[in-house]
């Protein structure tokens, strides 16, 4: 019989001396379907109470989110949920309560949310009536409102987050030259170019996204992290899930996530009428410079989601976000025509349509023919 890992065996063992100390050490323990990070959760059940274990090892492997560092791969660590599950709370969130926590060895025990995403949510109303479509986009850019507000009232000040410049949108994006240029230019001369003219389209367009000012932001706010959430009143509320990583970053940008999700396709009409209601709350903001900030915003969310498919591929072997690749392509350009055309030139000079699509990892040069 084989032996399991020691590693592994070391971490059941921490994982069951915490749940000890908490109390569930006799509950039913089941893995939920993990995501892109290193981090793990089980959900607990004993009798009619359910919770969620998260498990993210400081020995994990855990891509700065922030570009703070040069070296990108940092040791893990618990603390930022702990702190902006309190902030999020300040700001009128329904965030996930901390029931129970060990810092030192990464676990986390937290409220259970179930498992009606806003994903589900959405599928279920296409299956029904098409109807719920507008009703949860508005909930969530509510959520938005209500952060904005609060930062715009002074939730910024003593926040303890991490407060965006241009350099940290830069050093996110090099995964982007270093993980995913060279699956699609296999030319050394080429690429150099690409990348010599990227550098110069950031020193354009960075500072453009500072245009509608800036706010505290989740980094990830799209519809698989708002969730239905039972309120006790007979109704529910949106919860809101996987805010660890959150800064001080450019207005637009949860926004941008939410509205320009590679893996939700909203369409331009949608994506219209949420921005307009998300403008009529702040009547000061300039238009022009909001649209600005939004297209340069997305620009860069989607150029560093492209870094880390190629990131995923090349050190962790997952090659199943490729498929998103050809539709972050559109999100990049939607607009940029208008609003930014240096972004527009860029692409259209380095990266030929052909190269916009999935690439193979064994034949990175098949998108060149057409340069």
């Amino acid at each position: 019989m084989s032996r399991a890992n020691p590693d592994q065996e070391r971490r059941n063992f921490e994982r069951q001396d915490f749940l000890v100390a908490c109390g569930w050490q006799n509950a039913q323990v089941s893995p939920l379907v993990d995501d892109a990070s290193a981090r793990k959760y089980f959900r607990l059940e004993r009798r009619h109470d359910t919770a969620l274990l998260m498990d993210f090892p400081p020995s994990a492997i855990h891509v700065d989110p922030h570009g703070i560092y040069d070296d990108p791969e940092r040791p893990a660590s618990v603390a930022p949920v702990l702190h902006t599950t309190e902030l999020f709370e300040r700001a009128g969130w329904r965030v996930p309560e901390i029931q129970a926590s060990d810092e030192k060895r990464g676990l986390v025990l937290i409220e259970d949310f179930g498992d009606i995403t806003f994903t589900e949510a959405l599928q279920a109303g296409a299956m029904m009536d098409g109807t719920g479509q507008d009703g949860l986009y508005l909930r969530a850019v509510e959520q938005l409102i209500t952060l904005h507000r609060f930062c715009d009232g002074g939730g910024m000040d003593g926040s303890g987050l991490v407060q965006y410049e241009p350099e940290n949108f830069r050093r996110m994006l090099a995964s982007f030259k270093i993980d995913y240029l060279p699956l699609i230019i296999a030319d050394d001369a080429k690429r150099m170019a690409a990348i010599t003219a990227f550098d110069q389209l950031l020193d354009d367009v960075l500072p453009l996204c500072w245009q509608a000012g800036e706010v505290i932001i989740h980094r990830d706010y799209h519809v698989d992290n708002l969730m239905l959430v039972e309120n006790g009143d007979g109704g529910d509320d949106c919860g809101i899930i996987d805010f660890q990583d959150a800064a001080i970053a450019t207005r637009p940008y949860d926004l941008a996530s939410l509205l320009r999700d590679v893996r939700h396709d909203i369409g331009t009409d949608l994506e219209t009428r949420m921005k307009q209601f998300y403008l009529a709350a702040f009547p000061d903001i300039d238009r022009s410079d909001f649209e600005t900030s939004y297209v340069a915003t997305s620009m860069v969310r989607n150029f560093r989601i492209l870094g880390r498919f190629g990131w995923l591929a090349i050190k962790a072997g997952k090659t199943r976000y490729f498929d998103f690749i050809p539709r972050c392509w559109e999100l990049i350009l939607r607009g940029a025509a208008t609003d930014l055309p240096v972004l527009q030139d860029w692409v259209d000079s380095h990266i030929p349509l052909s190269a916009r699509v999935a690439p193979s990892l064994t034949n990175p040069a098949s998108h060149e023919a057409e340069q």
